[in-house]
């Protein structure tokens, strides 16, 4: 999904109280992905790894709340 359609996206959630960012959503909507394409052969490999890419994607960095 665009980083256009992501941002349109949280702010429609935020209009009914959903609170959530777009690293966020676009993890959920990848994984949504990887669930249709492997159905129950998903592992926890497979989240972890598309979870490491968006965390790449985004630039996010466990250790600077630390």
């Amino acid at each position: 999904m665009k980083n256009n359609e992501l941002q349109l996206l949280s702010a429609a959630l935020r209009t009914i109280g959903g609170d959530f960012d777009i690293p966020t959503l676009d993890l959920i909507l990848n994984v949504l992905e990887a669930v249709k394409t492997k159905g129950e052969a998903i592992s926890i490999g497979d989240v972890k790894g598309i979870s490491a890419q968006i965390a790449k994607k985004y630039e996010l960095d466990k250790t600077k709340d630390q």
